[in-house]
């Protein structure tokens, strides 16, 4: 995820974890690239700030996050069925969300 400094927050490396593989699963939902993509750091921002209202599941944070931004984009003309909340994971490896 990318930020501005002033999205830095003081969080643990586990916690950085979760947050970025949930970026990683929110944008595979929504099928478009974690770094390039034009909306990424608002998706990075919504995932934050889900995450600091205590929701601590990736695959809810991920769900969430990506139906937020279905949100976003159904006021601009572009309709989708929500993705459902819980396990999003099937077919999906963990290794391919975590970048090293």
């Amino acid at each position: 995820m990318a930020f501005l400094d002033l999205d830095r927050r003081i969080f643990t490396t586990t916690d950085w974890e979760v947050m970025q593989r949930a970026h990683n699963r929110a944008s595979i939902l929504l099928d478009r690239c974690p770094k390039t993509d034009p909306r990424c750091n608002e998706l990075a921002r919504t995932i934050i700030a889900m995450f600091e209202s205590g929701i601590h599941d990736e695959d809810e944070l991920a769900a969430m996050a990506a139906n937020r931004e279905l949100n976003f984009l159904g006021a601009r003309g572009y309709f989708q069925k929500p993705f459902p909340i819980g396990r999003i994971n099937e077919g999906l490896t963990p290794n391919s969300f975590t970048e090293h």
